[in-house]
């Protein structure tokens, strides 16, 4: 019986510590948003060359990955985009996750 306990205990704290893809849309913010331009394109990313107030808060440039390739089929080097992304990463260059990416050109 204490083992049954276990198991049941075990699986519900899993199904807790996983998180929903979709949800992630759910935590968007307009305070999360990065402008740049398209400095190289990857398969699964980008590196950005940031503008505006989004270079003030971070450095000149931050690569940004994508969680699906169909993300960044349209995406060119050189567009201007705003990307909304969950926490940036401290590393040289800087790095984050696009939730949602909008081309602005």
């Amino acid at each position: 019986m204490k083992m049954h306990g276990l198991w049941i205990l075990l699986f519900s704290t899993l199904l807790l510590g996983c998180e929903d893809q979709d949800l992630a849309y759910d935590k968007m913010s307009d305070n999360k948003i990065l402008n740049g331009k398209v400095l190289e394109k990857r398969s699964k990313g980008m590196t950005l060359t940031l503008t505006g107030e989004s270079r003030d808060r971070y450095s000149e440039r931050i690569r940004v990955s994508v969680r699906d390739e169909n993300m960044i089929k349209l995406i060119e080097e050189g567009q201007e985009l705003s990307v909304w992304y969950d926490f940036v990463r401290e590393s040289d260059p800087p790095q984050t996750r696009a939730l949602k990416v909008e081309i602005i050109d």
